[in-house]
């Protein structure tokens, strides 16, 4: 009897759901996110990304900058969410 075959990209997901890697997989693949979504300007000026407990602490060097992302936090989170379907993320945190 033969086996059903199974896609590569069900594999690589299935590898990936069981690693112990995956915490760092996850982070990857958010602060590519963020550096993509945002203008050049805040991406230049982020200094740290970190995920912990499904938040997102994003360190900027810049006291303005982290108030203008913090009064768009709902929206940035929203795309954030969008471009990163396969996490959850509960809350951005912005730091200075």
């Amino acid at each position: 009897m033969q086996q059903e075959p199974t896609m590569i990209n069900h594999l690589i997901q299935k590898m990936i759901k069981e690693s112990p890697h995956r915490h760092k997989l996850e982070e990857a693949t958010i602060i590519h996110a963020w550096h993509q979504m945002m203008p050049h300007l805040v991406s230049r000026r982020t200094v740290h990304i970190s995920v912990k407990q499904h938040q997102v602490f994003i360190k900027v060097n810049s006291a303005p900058l982290r108030q203008e992302l913090q009064n768009t936090k709902q929206q940035i989170l929203a795309v954030l969410q969008n471009a990163c379907k396969d996490y959850v993320i509960s809350d951005l945190i912005f730091i200075s």
